[in-house]
């Protein structure tokens, strides 16, 4: 097991009727009984773990953050490796393709939803735990209703339209709640914890694996951004709100750009620009294996006893982000021959290799990030531009382009609005972004900006979601699958 529990909470939604009814169960550790928990402290932080404890699980369970959010664009050339081949080919119900690295387990959305009803059943529990403070209770409830909120954004851009719990021991069998509703829930989550967590915490062990107000700004600019591309008659509404969250974030004060030659720091974690991540530590048994893209882009001498990479991003790809005659520490400082096209290259932007012996059986140790402060100056900006704000949108995009050596942006307009599409590209290429992106913007259905582009007939009919197994149904005749991948 991965996860570092010490609180196991079997969550399971009724997904049925009749005779095959599965509740919402509460199992608890070590023998005790459900009486003697959720009295102490102490059982509130086991039981907080186990809510990051099931999301990790989730997340690790094979590389869904890569595969889904970069591997799929079709810029990453796979070779011999037929799974992600199959992802960018969109071959997403071929589940024999898809088994290795068990990419075919994510058609399964039911672990999410496991942890989604932990999160609600702490909820519900935590306000009648008298050891707490009223200032305790308060932050705890926040964290859970945080790690709710991201989990339901997390699958909404995967699924689309989405069962929508938020109680404890909900046994009905929902159906799939349009996917603006779920996303206006998590907003409205977001904006009333805002103010009950800190920026960021005093104690550097914590930042950026605890949820603070960093991670929620942060997750409040996502949640509108990815909204706007879907109602577009409230669109303007969403960019501010995007924009004003941003904006907050960086008046902080609490965060900063490190230099881009401590990228190896910055991915391993708990830096002031960590906003929200997973901690991977071998020290702690957290270590990953077939997660990171690091795992196929890499070779000697950082890993023992691998002459070649296994994958690689294709050079036309490479030069559109980081022309060759332009200046950007990201491309030389990430990319190792940078143009080859070929498995000498290397994607080095993911390197704490663990070597634990002296051959070529190696792990990495990198964090699972999912917003960092340099992404998110890059929402703000987007969402300024989007608005006409274009002075404050270039001020947040040339903080990004200075940290990385690159020529500042003087552009405006629609120019302003490409550049920092093409900008987020830059920074947050290999992080599971750029997928997303595409998506939300509608820029998926232009061949000249993604290999794996769709139509717009392709689009209208759900070919951006990834297909939800038919075993959905098996309990709950209400779930209704993507009906692009049933033809």
């Amino acid at each position: 097991m991965k996860r570092l529990l010490t609180i196991i909470i079997t969550a399971t939604l009724l997904l049925g009727a009749g005779s095959c009814k599965k509740f919402l169960s509460v199992a608890p550790p070590d023998r005790m009984s459900d009486a003697s928990f959720w009295k102490t402290k102490g059982d509130v932080e086991s039981a907080i773990a186990n809510a990051y404890g099931f999301l990790f699980d989730i997340l690790t369970n094979g590389p869904y953050v890569p595969g889904n959010g970069d591997i799929r664009a079709g810029e990453f050339d796979a070779q011999g490796f037929d799974v992600f081949t199959a992802v960018a080919q969109q071959d997403l119900t071929n589940n024999s393709r898809l088994s290795r690295y068990n990419m075919s387990a994510l058609s399964d959305w039911y672990p999410f939803f496991q942890s989604i009803a932990s999160c609600n059943i702490s909820l519900d529990r935590i306000p009648k735990v008298e050891a707490l403070s009223p200032t305790e209770q308060k932050h705890y409830m926040a964290e859970l209703r945080f790690l709710r909120a991201f989990t339901y954004f997390y699958i909404s851009r995967i699924y689309g339209d989405v069962p929508l719990y938020k109680e404890a021991y909900d046994q009905r069998p929902l159906p799939r709640t349009p996917m603006i509703e779920v996303l206006e829930f998590c907003r409205q989550e977001l904006e009333a914890i805002r103010e009950d967590l800190p920026w960021q915490y005093d104690e550097p062990t914590k930042w950026g694996v605890r949820a603070a107000r960093g991670a929620v700004h942060a997750l409040i600019a996502n949640v509108n951004m990815w909204m706007a591309g879907f109602d577009k008659s409230n669109q303007r509404e969403y960019w501010k709100n995007a924009a004003d969250a941003i904006r907050d974030l960086k008046n902080s004060g609490r965060f900063e750009l490190l230099p881009l030659e401590d990228f190896r720091r910055m991915f391993k974690g708990r830096t002031r620009e960590s906003l929200f991540e997973f901690s991977v530590n071998t020290n702690y048994g957290t270590t990953t294996r077939y997660v990171s893209i690091g795992q196929w882009t890499l070779h000697s001498p950082l890993v023992v006893n691998y002459a070649t990479s296994d994958c690689f991003f294709v050079a036309d790809f490479v030069k559109k982000l980081y022309p060759v005659d332009k200046a950007d520490k990201r491309r030389d400082l990430w990319f190792y021959l940078p143009y080859a096209s070929n498995t000498q290259s290397m994607f080095v932007k993911y390197s704490n290799v663990v070597n634990m012996i002296t051959t070529a059986s190696w792990l990495l140790d990198d964090d699972l990030i999912m917003f960092r402060y340099g992404g998110e100056l890059l929402t703000g900006a987007e969402a300024m531009a989007n608005l006409g704000n274009d002075a404050e949108a270039r001020e947040l995009l040339n903080l990004v382009r200075v940290r990385a050596g690159a020529e500042p942006f003087n552009g405006s307009g629609d120019a302003l609005k490409d550049f920092i599409f093409l900008e987020r590209q830059r920074e947050l290429i290999g992080e599971g972004v750029r997928w997303y992106d595409l998506i939300r913007t509608g820029r998926i259905m232009d061949p000249t900006q993604v290999k794996s582009f769709m139509t717009q007939d392709q689009f209208n009919r759900g070919a951006w979601t990834w297909p939800i197994d038919a075993k959905a149904r098996n309990f709950n005749p209400n779930i209704t699958l993507n009906t692009y991948w049933t033809r």
